[in-house]
């Protein structure tokens, strides 16, 4: 199912922060949105996600404005994994199990707990599931959770500044594992990154934001050395190892 942003502006007070962002992500898709501090990403997700209400414009999944739709419905549907995860005394399971909680009625059902037990394979997580999440990795923490969102089941899940807290080989385990699960599931992904190498690696599209406005949209095409100077104001030259995009500054 498509997720068309249409037209976003938002703004606190007289300082404009989104300026009619128009993109949109298709089922099982990774797009980053890159650009510099101060740019409106995060806060692009926050109007996707109805946080915060834009200004103008709409946020469509299929047909359906998502701004129209219940907080529950649009629990079922978008999956959101905030920059900073807050740790608990609760269990991994038990943290997971809260992602159903848009599907619960009076108490978690047989098929709960089996999605639980699913997205916990996924993920690696199963050997951790009794163990309380203050006392996990930042790895592990962040694993579990983007699994409590993927337990939500849903079509878009918006990840912002995934990998932030950790270290190399946990960004490209966690990253590796949402492309996996997202692609195999068809659920559309939108992250927001600062890593320009980590996007190149993992991600199908890109959204590059200036100033609040859509500097480009599109597939990798649209991340050259010069778009990359203009949003960023640093010459780059883009190279590949080993089949690998990377970026390096000049």
């Amino acid at each position: 199912m498509m997720l068309a942003v249409e037209g976003v502006t938002f703004g606190y007070r007289s300082a404009p922060v989104l300026q009619d962002v128009s993109f949109t992500v298709q089922p099982g898709e990774f797009l980053a949105v890159l650009g510099n501090n101060g740019a409106g990403k995060s806060t692009l997700l926050r109007c996707i996600t109805r946080i915060v209400r834009p200004q103008a414009g709409t946020v469509l999944l299929g047909e359906d404005d998502v701004h129209l739709m219940s907080g529950t419905e649009r629990a079922r549907r978008i999956g959101h994994v905030p920059q900073r995860a807050e740790a608990s005394h609760m269990t991994v399971y038990d943290t997971v199990l809260v992602g159903r909680t848009p599907h619960i009625t009076w108490s978690a059902s047989h098929r709960d707990h089996h999605v639980v037990e699913d997205v916990l394979a996924e993920l690696g997580l199963e050997h951790l599931a009794m163990r309380p999440i203050d006392e996990l990795s930042g790895g592990e923490l962040q694993k579990t959770i983007i699994a409590r969102a993927l337990a939500q089941e849903p079509r878009v899940l918006l990840l912002d500044e995934p990998t932030s807290s950790l270290d190399l080989r946990n960004q490209l385990d966690v990253l590796d594992t949402v492309k996996r699960v997202t692609s195999a599931q068809g659920v559309a992904v939108i992250a927001v990154m600062h890593d320009l190498n980590l996007a190149l690696r993992f991600a199908d599209a890109f959204l590059l934001l200036s100033d609040g406005r859509v500097h480009a949209c599109g597939g990798p095409e649209v991340l050259t050395p010069e778009s990359i100077a203009e949003v960023y104001g640093v010459p780059v030259a883009l190279a590949e190892v080993d089949g690998v995009p990377v970026v390096v500054p000049l």
